[in-house]
């Protein structure tokens, strides 16, 4: 049967871009983004972007081999039926291999071998409950258990081997892969580039999927031939337009929705400026954003109460972090031990008698060598300058030190001060904080305390002369504040919650008392240290207390405007980025209506040579059945997608419904879908698998499966596991070519015998024994029958020789094909190709019958000539030496 024509020899970006390049109403930026969605996300984000894109698209099957595979053997040990270890042996090259056995016997033993040996799976045992799995172990002979397939690649020697063996308890999916090639060994069939191959093509099918193929898992067969036709990539791209539109739409939906929630919020709010921006909203057309932003930049209404200004200077208050004077309490407790590990008088001592040192080397260096000029006594020569060298570097790294920690608790010092030195605090209402005192500070400054340095504005970073890495770098920005709690607070208060009139007030006492306490500095650098660890805290708590008390107090004095102005804000500046989602998500969605439509007119033109595959199969299953099968369409996308048969029943259209189908029909449906999946031209597996697939078709049918199947085997590896005896009688009977038969019988124990049906050689001959002995017939009438039988099982004993001498040295299996019939014009050609592997030495052939014996000489002659009615004495002994000559030609 001839396969179906290449549908997916252009690679789809490129018939992409031929149809974007021939759509004259497609605009240039959705062509971009189609293009970019089938590269990949990466590419897809650019493009949107604006920035440049790759636009280089895998091919799917980039990593797939080019050579074509067949199988050779299946080994079995220890697994399902099969106890003892036994071999399956297949011709590695086209034709039909029929291994028949009754239920029980172990056949499809050998079937799931070769599936789970591959995959590591069963489809005979997926969606199926445990129970299923548990009986894959002989119980007869459970060990050793392995499986294993030897496969053939054209143009190699060396077969490729893929074994599975289990541990004695060892469960299903403990197996250890073994998988060895002409190359190497390989971890597994991914680095031989086989596992994508099984995935879309499937060179095995039992009957429980055929079910499921025709009606079962219609989105699986979706995919499955979706992926065939190499069209999954317009999936991918679909699928990334979708996420990337996803969050703009999403954006869109809210920025709109808020809108109608907050004009409900804001007409609950008794204030102007809320009645105002509630106007603004309400239009259906584009808000006025930059007059929403004026009012809601408005200042809060001007007001003499003394007890709300006073909690509005309250609710800014906003103290260092606690964690940070701590760590500067830490710092400076170090860097005055570092101080004091330093004598200050002996720091300057050293450093005077570095500086004379260094007067005497140079000294001695214009003068060189006699007396100390400072003491007169002493000499200075090469062994006093070596010495006073080493002196003066010691001296002068006790210096550096000694300064370096004497200039660190300096700055510490003058960062501690400054620190308190800032910490004001409101003097109640209407005060004003002074001039230059950093925005959001604890409140009005108080008079500073003799530090006598200058003011350090805690709150915009760290000083020009804080040393880097100082615990203040960063104090007053956005980190957390670590808030001690209210306690302290209202321990120094000494009082119950105040009521509304003289809350702030005693909350304000409570924080003047604090800051107070802080200032009380002590002289010692580490007195300082532990009274910053043991007083800041209490300020903090009393700051958080008083904010926290005034925020309460505003909230209670607030319309709501405060809390729906927070909100009407955050949505201003999301509506300020809704123009650009917008554009983008109206990009996004063309891009993926240009793809949709022109996805679907691509997929049914690579689809139709599938579609009258099936067909043409289905036509020859049918046999006397009254259902019409119509191409097969893709239909659907996302969770709706599906094959689609047209089915008709005497003509009557029946839609997609396929109830109308015996299960022997749907039986032929599922091969029709199948074959034409599995013997897809980019397939590189040239055998198919099928078990058990006569299930509930009438004689009729399974005559059409005969010739389905031995079309097939012209070009394909067919091996069909059966139980049904018909299946073999058809092809015997319609004598459908080239065609093995293996019996599989089980004895006690699981003990299984594979031995040879009759083949083509055999059937020839039995053929020709039983006319040659039938006297009814004259011999003048029999004999030319006979030699014609007889020859056609030497030449089909000689195709079998070749066939078996080239795959094994490797060599094409086209060319083994050719090579056969361009011999088999001439018996003697035939003969020479088959025994000295060149049709060319004709000659030669009478002189190696000759060395067997004379009797293969006559019988080679016999098959020659006896069709011209010679050779008519003896027919039995005719039919004799060529099943003798056979089996040496075989």
């Amino acid at each position: 049967m001839t396969d179906p024509a290449q549908p997916t020899t252009a690679p789809l970006i490129e018939l992409i871009f031929d149809r974007l390049a021939a759509d004259s109403d497609v605009q240039a930026d959705t062509a971009e983004l189609v293009l970019a969605a089938l590269t990949s996300d990466d590419d897809l984000s650019a493009a949107l972007a604006g920035s440049p894109t790759r636009l280089d698209p895998r091919s799917p099957a980039n990593d797939e081999p080019s050579e074509r595979i067949w199988l050779k053997s299946v080994t079995v040990a220890g697994f399902r039926g099969v106890g003892a270890e036994r071999t399956l042996d297949i011709a590695p090259g086209p034709g039909l291999t029929l291994v028949v056995g009754r239920n029980g016997s172990g056949k499809s033993s050998f079937a799931e071998a070769v599936e789970l040996a591959l995959t590591g799976d069963s489809a005979r045992w997926a969606d199926k409950t445990s129970v299923w799995r548990t009986g894959w172990r002989n119980l007869h002979a459970p060990n050793p258990c392995q499986i294993g397939v030897e496969l053939r690649v054209d143009g190699l020697a060396t077969p490729t081997r893929v074994a599975r063996a289990w541990p004695a308890d060892g469960e299903l999916t403990d197996a250890e892969v073994s998988v060895t090639s002409a190359r190497s060994r390989h971890n597994g069939l991914t680095e031989l580039g086989l596992a994508r191959p099984l995935e879309l093509y499937r060179p095995f099918l039992t009957a429980a999927e055929l079910g499921r193929l025709a009606a079962g898992t219609q989105s699986q067969l979706f995919d499955a031939l979706f992926a065939i036709l190499g069209l999954d990539a317009l999936t991918d791209a679909d699928q990334r337009l979708m996420r990337a539109a996803r969050p703009h739409d999403t954006a869109v939906k809210e920025v709109r929705a808020q809108r109608a929630a907050l004009v409900d919020l804001l007409a609950e709010v008794a204030d102007d400026r809320a009645r105002r921006a509630a106007v603004l909203l309400r239009g259906r057309g584009a808000v006025d954003l930059p007059a929403l932003t004026a009012i809601l930049d408005e200042p809060d209404e001007a007001t003499a109460d003394e007890a709300v200004l006073l909690c509005r200077e309250l609710a800014a208050l906003d103290p260092p972090p606690v964690d940070e004077v701590t760590r500067l309490a830490g710092q400076l407790r170090e860097a005055a031990t570092d101080t004091l590990r330093y004598d200050g008088g002996r720091s300057r001592a050293a450093l005077r008698s570095a500086e004379l040192l260094r007067l005497a080397l140079e000294h001695h260096e214009d003068r060189g060598d006699g007396p100390c000029p400072v003491c007169a006594t002493g000499a200075l020569d090469g062994g006093w300058r070596a010495s006073a060298a080493v002196t003066l570097t010691e001296l002068r790294q006790r210096s550096v030190a000694a300064q370096t920690a004497a200039t660190r608790l300096t700055a510490l010092l003058r960062q501690a001060h400054h620190l308190i030195d800032d910490l004001t605090v409101p003097d109640g209402p209407g005060s004003q904080t002074p001039t230059g005192s950093p925005p959001g500070s604890v409140g009005t400054r108080a008079p500073q305390q003799g530090v006598g340095a200058e003011v350090l504005t805690v709150h915009d970073g760290p000083r020009a002369d804080t040393p880097t890495g100082s615990p203040l770098r960063g104090i007053g920005t956005e980190a957390p504040r670590q808030r001690a709690g209210t306690e302290v607070l209202r321990e120094s208060a000494g009082t119950a919650a105040p009521s509304e009139g003289d809350g702030a007030e005693a909350l304000l006492g409570a924080l003047r008392e604090a800051v107070a306490a802080l200032r009380g500095v002590p002289g010692e650098p580490a007195e300082l240290a532990d009274h910053l660890a043991a007083r800041y805290p209490a300020v903090v708590a009393a700051a958080d207390a008083a904010r926290a008390y005034a925020e309460g107090f505003l909230r209670q004095r607030d319309t709501g405007w405060r809390a729906a102005a927070a909100e009407l804000r955050e949505w201003v500046g999301a509506v300020g980025g809704l123009a650009a989602r917008e554009a983008t998500l109206a990009r996004l969605k063309a891009a993926r209506a240009w793809l949709k439509e022109t996805g679907a007119a691509v997929r049914d033109e690579r689809i139709a040579p599938f579609a009258a595959h099936s067909q043409r199969i289905w036509e020859q299953l049918r046999q006397e059945s009254n259902v019409e099968l119509g191409a097969m369409t893709l239909a659907g996308t996302n969770t709706r997608r599906r094959v689609v048969f047209p089915v008709s029943v005497d003509g009557a259209d029946n839609g997609t419904a396929l109830g109308v189908m015996s299960q022997g029909e749907m039986q032929a449906l599922g091969l029709a879908t199948f074959l034409p999946r599995s013997c897809a031209p980019e397939s590189p597996f040239r055998f198919i698998v099928v078990d058990d697939p006569v299930q509930s078709m009438d004689p009729s049918k399974v005559d059409g499966l005969a010739r389905v199947l031995a079309e097939l085997a012209e070009d394909r590896q067919v091996v069909v596991f059966t139980h049904d005896t018909r299946l073999p009688d058809a092809v015997r009977r319609l004598d459908l070519g080239r065609a093995r038969i293996v019996e599989v019988q089980r004895a006690e124990r699981s003990v299984v015998t594979l031995r040879p049906g009759s083949d083509p050689v055999t059937r020839y001959l039995d053929d020709a024994w039983a006319l040659a002995r039938n006297d009814e017939l004259p011999a003048d009438v029999r004999g030319p029958v006979v030699a014609e039988l007889c020859r056609s099982a030497v030449e089909a004993a000689c195709h079998l020789r070749v066939w078996r001498v080239r795959v094994t040295r490797g060599v094409p299996h086209d060319d083994i094909e050719a090579a056969i019939v361009d011999a088999s014009r001439r018996l003697t050609t035939i003969v020479a190709l088959a025994v000295f592997d060149d049709a060319d030495r004709g000659g030669d052939v009478l002189g190696w019958l000759g060395r067997r014996g004379g009797w293969a000489v006559g019988a080679y002659r016999a098959c020659r000539e006896g069709v011209h009615g010679a050779y008519l004495a003896d027919l039995p002994g005719l039919v004799t030496d060529a099943r003798a000559l056979a089996k040496v030609l075989a």
